[in-house]
C-alpha cells in the first residue's frame, strides 16, 4: 500500500520548477506511505512513490523500481496477493530475482508478458509502468477498484496520482468544479465512474488501463466479469464446496505479509466468514472490532459471539462514543480530497486509527453484498415487475400512503425503506437500480440543483444525470434483473462507494486493508453462479448463509439482518453534531456557488431537525460537498 505521483510532459520537457511542485506533491501522500519516499525522472517523465512496506521491508523493494535492462520502470501502490505463483512461473522462464518482493514480481511479469500481465494478478494495485525505449507510459487500476488513480490530460501532457488532491496542488493550473458530476454526487452520495468534483480529472475505471504515446492517450480494458454470463451447472453442495477451497486459497494469501496483520470483525456473516477462514489457517490471527453506545447501532455482541466461538483469544474491541465520532468526523472532513457520503466511513476511520497500532494489515469483509445480493435493494426485486405496471394515480396513492407512515430516526426505519424503495418507481429498469440507492427523488433533485432544468429524467436519456447507467447496463440488458443489479453494485457501488471510503479511512492511518472476497478468480466464480443460489426464497446471501452454516458459525450470525457500518447519523444530526450542520449549510456558504437552492436546504433542515421528515442522506451529502468545498476554495465554480 503507498502513494504515487506522475507527470508525463508532451511535447515540453520538465523544468526545474515542475520537478520541484512534482516532489511537493508527491510529500502530501506521505500517509499512504510513511517508510520511503523515491522518485525516477528522465527528460518529460517524473515518477514518484511514498512507500508502505509491507512485503520485503528491505530498500531494495523501494519504489519506483527499474529491473537489470533498466528499460522499464515501476511505480504502484497496493499488493499482488499472488506474487509467489507468478514467481515461481516467472523463474521457470529464466527470470531470476534478487528482492522476496511483490514489486518485483510485477515488473519482471510486466516486462515478460507486458498488457497481459495485468489480468493475471489477484491483488489491489494502481500505478504506472514506463518504457525508456519507445517511451509508452501505462497507467494501469486493478480489477475491482480497491485502489483509486485519478489522472488529467491536458494540452502540456498527463498528470496522474491515487489521491485527488495531489493534482490539485499543482501550481499553474486553473481548476473549475464540474457542476454536472456534483448535480450527479447529490443524487448518489459519492462520485461514480469516471466522475470527480472537477472538471478535467478523471478516475481510471477498475479493470482498465491508459496508455500515454506520443502526446495520445487511449484507454485499454484488460478485465471484465459479468453475472450471468457462462453459467456453471453446479449442485448447491458443490457450489458450496467450490466456495470453500476459493474462499481459503484468498484468505491465505492475503495473509502474506512481513508486518503484523488482523481481522476486521464487524459481527456480520462477511466478516465472519472471513475471521474463520483465517483462523483456521492461523489460529493466533486477531480481530478488531467497534461497539456503539446505541443499541441499534451496535453489533459488537454479534462481534464477541463469533470470535469466542471461532476461538480467537486476541480480540480488540474499540468503543465509539461521541468524542470519539466528532473527532472522526473532523478528520475526515478535513483529509478527505473527494466528498462521500457514507456516514460508515467515519466509522472506517475510527477502526483503523484505533487498530493500526496493533498492525499494518487489515482483512475485512467487503465485496459480500456485492457479489452474493446482500442488500434491501436485491429483496424488492420480485415486487417490482408488479409495481412499475402500476397507473401513475394508482402509484401516486401508494406513494402518498408511505409518506403517512411515522416517521423515526432508527437503522433503517419502515418509512425510510419504503420512501427509498418508491423512489425507483416510475423509471426504466435501468435508472431504477441507482434511484433505488440514491439520497433524493429526480423531482427533488432538480428543485435543489440550479440549472440542472431536464437533467433529473427518470428514463436515462443521453446526456442526463441516468445517462452513463444506461450506457453502462445496456450490455447485460437480457440479463435477469438480479444479474443487472449485481453488475450495477459490481461497477458503480462496490468500487467508489465501498473500496473508496475504504481506502481514504485505512490510509489516513497509514493502514492497508486487504478483501479476500475481492479476488478475482472468486468474482468470477460468484458471478457464473445461478441466480438461485445467491437469493432464494427472498433470502439474500443464500451461499455465503449455507458455508456458514457447515462451518459451524452460530445461527445468531447465519440468521441476522443486514447491519450496516455506520452510527446514528440521522439523530444525531437534531443533537450533537446539530452545530457542526448548522455551520456547514449556513446559506451564505452556498451562495457565492450557486450551485443549489439555500432556500430548500434551509426547509429541508428544519424539517429533519423538527422530526418531520429524515433528511440526513441529502443534508449530510450538502455537509461532506461543502467541508471538501472549504478546503480548496481555490477551485472556481
Amino acid at each position: 500500500m503507498c502513494g504515487v505521483f506522475g507527470w508525463v510532459m508532451h511535447p515540453a520537457q520538465l523544468t526545474p520548477g515542475n520537478i520541484e511542485a512534482a516532489r511537493r506533491v508527491t510529500g502530501r501522500l506521505t500517509h499512504r506511505g510513511p517508510d520511503h519516499g523515491g522518485e525516477w525522472l528522465d527528460g518529460s517523465v517524473y515518477m514518484g512513490h511514498r512507500r508502505l512496506s509491507i512485503i520485503d521491508l528491505s530498500d531494495a523493494a523501494n519504489q519506483p523500481f527499474s529491473g537489470p535492462s533498466g528499460r522499464y520502470v515501476l511505480s504502484f501502490n497496493g499488493e499482488i496477493y499472488n506474487y509467489v505463483e507468478l514467481r515461481e512461473e516467472l523463474s521457470h522462464s529464466g527470470v531470476s530475482f534478487r528482492t522476496n518482493s511483490d514489486t518485483e514480481v510485477m515488473h519482471a511479469a510486466l516486462e515478460q508478458w507486458q498488457d497481459n500481465a495485468l489480468g493475471r494478478f489477484d491483488g489491489m494495485f494502481a500505478g504506472a509502468f514506463h518504457d525508456r525505449e519507445t517511451g509508452r507510459h501505462l497507467l494501469f487500476r486493478d480489477p475491482l477498484g480497491q485502489k483509486p488513480l485519478y489522472y488529467c490530460a491536458y494540452d502540456g501532457g498527463v498528470v496522474y496520482a491515487s489521491e485527488l488532491r495531489a493534482i490539485l496542488d499543482l501550481p499553474g493550473m486553473s481548476w473549475r468544479i464540474d457542476r454536472a458530476a456534483f448535480q450527479r454526487f447529490m443524487m448518489h452520495g459519492y462520485y461514480s465512474r469516471e466522475d470527480t468534483p472537477v472538471q478535467g480529472v478523471r478516475k481510471l475505471l477498475p479493470g482498465c488501463a491508459l496508455e500515454i504515446l506520443g502526446g495520445q492517450t487511449r484507454v485499454i480494458p484488460y478485465w471484465d466479469s459479468i453475472p450471468g454470463d457462462m453459467p456453471l451447472a453446479l449442485s448447491e453442495a458443490d457450489a458450496i464446496d467450490e466456495f470453500e477451497t476459493l474462499m481459503r486459497t484468498s484468505c491465505e494469501r492475503a495473509m502474506r505479509a512481513d508486518v503484523p496483520y488482523g481481522v476486521f470483525l464487524s459481527g456480520g456473516i462477511d466478516s465472519s466468514l472471513v475471521l474463520d477462514f483465517c483462523h483456521e489457517l492461523n489460529p493466533d490471527v486477531r480481530c478488531f472490532s467497534v461497539a456503539m453506545g446505541e443499541a441499534d447501532f451496535d453489533e459488537s455482541a454479534k462481534a464477541k459471539l463469533v470470535a469466542g466461538h471461532i476461538g480467537v483469544e486476541d480480540h480488540h474491541i474499540f468503543t465509539m462514543d461521541t468524542d470519539s465520532i466528532h473527532m472522526a468526523i473532523s478528520a475526515v472532513f478535513a483529509s478527505n480530497d473527494e466528498p462521500h457520503g457514507d456516514p460508515g466511513f467515519v466509522n472506517a476511520y475510527f477502526l483503523a486509527r484505533e487498530s493500526r497500532p496493533h498492525m499494518t494489515v487489515a482483512l475485512s469483509g467487503d465485496g459480500g453484498d456485492e457479489l452474493f445480493a446482500g442488500y434491501l435493494p436485491f429483496t424488492g426485486l420480485g415486487a417490482a415487475r408488479y409495481l412499475k405496471a402500476l397507473p401513475g394515480p394508482l402509484l401516486s396513492l401508494v406513494k402518498a400512503g408511505t409518506a403517512a407512515l411515522p416517521e423515526n430516526d432508527r437503522y433503517l426505519g419502515l418509512r425510510f425503506k419504503a420512501m427509498s424503495y418508491l423512489r425507483g418507481f416510475p423509471a426504466t429498469d435501468a435508472v431504477r437500480y441507482p434511484l433505488w440507492l440514491s439520497a433524493l427523488d429526480p423531482e427533488d433533485a432538480a428543485a435543489l440543483c440550479r440549472g440542472a432544468e431536464g437533467f433529473f429524467d427518470r428514463t436515462g436519456s443521453p446526456g442526463s444525470a441516468f445517462g452513463p447507467v444506461t450506457e453502462l447496463l445496456a450490455p447485460v440488458a437480457d440479463h435477469t434483473p438480479l444479474q443487472q443489479l449485481l453488475y450495477y453494485y459490481q461497477k458503480v457501488f462496490l468500487p467508489e462507494f465501498v473500496c473508496l471510503h475504504t481506502d481514504r479511512a485505512a490510509m489516513q492511518s497509514s493502514l492497508e486493508v486487504r478483501s479476500p472476497f475481492l479476488s478475482p478468480d472468486l468474482v468470477s466464480f460468484a458471478n457464473r453462479l445461478p441466480d438461485r443460489i445467491k437469493l432464494q426464497a427472498g433470502q439474500p446471501k443464500w451461499l455465503l448463509k449455507k458455508v456458514a452454516e457447515k462451518r459451524g458459525l452460530p445461527s445468531q450470525i447465519t440468521a441476522q439482518k443486514k447491519q450496516g457500518f455506520t452510527f446514528p447519523l440521522a439523530r444525531w444530526l437534531k443533537s450533537s453534531l446539530r452545530p457542526v450542520m448548522e455551520d456547514l449549510l449556513h446559506p451564505e456558504e452556498w451562495v457565492a456557488d450557486g450551485l443549489v437552492d439555500p432556500v430548500l436546504v434551509e426547509r429541508w433542515k428544519n424539517e429533519h431537525v423538527e422530526g418531520r421528515h429524515n433528511n440526513y442522506r441529502v443534508l449530510y451529502n450538502l455537509m461532506c460537498f461543502r467541508a471538501w468545498r472549504r478546503s480548496f476554495p481555490d477551485i472556481f465554480c
